[in-house]
């Protein structure tokens, strides 16, 4: 999945603890793609995104960096 080797790479390559991500509400494919690779759900941006001229919540997943790598 490529959205584990960008993980994976930046995590080794850079002093990073967390990685974020935002998705569309209305979009569970992403959110699903982010969970598949590790990434859990934080929150909730209420009416945070204007897109096509409707203003929408975001949804906010991580990924924090296990302490032993």
């Amino acid at each position: 999945m490529a959205i584990s080797a960008i993980v994976d790479y930046a995590f080794a390559h850079f002093d990073l603890v967390r990685l974020y991500a935002s998705v569309f509400e209305w979009n569970p494919a992403s959110a699903r793609v982010l969970e598949k690779a590790g990434f859990t759900l934080e929150g909730r941006e209420c009416k945070s995104v204007t897109k096509d001229g409707q203003t929408i919540d975001a949804l906010v997943y991580a990924l924090v960096r296990d302490e032993e790598v």
